[in-house]
């Protein structure tokens, strides 16, 4: 338990609506996971496909949670942003040090670099590569958000350990409100998921299931058509 390992403190919950709202998706792209491209094919040709069967065995049930994300906050006007691993470079020469030396690459243009078609951006949704673990290190995210007035955050992908924890943790330390939605996020090891979701709930953010942020949109709802026009920042 959280609270049993931390001075108590009340965290508020997360009130998600438009206009202060953004569901962050991170690294759901062809490069990681995917079984048929990227590292899981490295797997294969290294002979260790079981590798990343957990994770594989897993993200049915995130893909189709998020795109349940999607439809709720498109309907009403919560922005959607993705972040992807990649380059700005053909060689990866920009990478991060550690991305470089753990062949995490996908060249721009490249089948790798796309985010998976089952959860596609729409229209003008922001799509930012990044070169690193953290978004924040590595992409004008923090920028974006304070541009669109965004102070809470809906976060969903993989790894959770990885780059969707390292996400959360630099988030709360620039004063967003994070929620980290667990059936919407995966990692190679469910046993590194579990434990990354009991270590931050609480202290940097709440984690919640899928219905429960659908809910609490729900109860919050302001249809777009009420709203009249809001202005979104082009896609980076």
């Amino acid at each position: 338990d959280s609270q049993r390992r931390f001075p108590p403190g009340h965290m508020p919950e997360v009130v998600p609506t438009a206009g202060d709202t953004a569901l962050v998706i991170i690294d759901m792209q062809y490069l990681d996971a995917h079984p048929d491209f990227g590292l899981a094919r490295k797997a294969r040709d290294a002979g260790q496909p079981e590798i990343l069967g957990q994770l594989f065995s897993r993200l049915p049930l995130v893909i189709g949670n998020i795109q349940r994300l999607q439809k709720a906050c498109r309907k009403t006007g919560i922005e959607v942003i993705f972040v992807k691993i990649q380059s700005y470079t053909r060689d990866g020469r920009d990478l991060s040090p550690h991305y470089r030396s753990k062949g995490l690459h996908s060249p721009p243009g490249s089948k790798e670099a796309q985010i998976l078609e089952e959860i596609r951006p729409e229209g003008d949704e922001i799509v930012l590569p990044k070169l690193s673990t953290d978004a924040f290190a590595s992409t004008p995210i923090d920028f974006i958000l304070r541009s669109l007035g965004i102070t809470k955050l809906l976060v969903c992908g993989v790894n959770t350990n990885y780059c969707v924890e390292s996400f959360i943790r630099e988030a709360c330390d620039r004063g967003y409100a994070g929620v980290l939605i667990e059936d919407s996020c995966a990692a190679v090891v469910e046993a590194h998921h579990r434990a990354t979701c009991e270590e931050v709930d609480g202290i940097f953010c709440h984690v919640r299931s899928t219905d429960q942020v659908l809910r609490a949109i729900e109860r919050n709802r302001e249809p777009r058509e009420k709203k009249g026009s809001r202005g979104r920042s082009a896609r980076s």
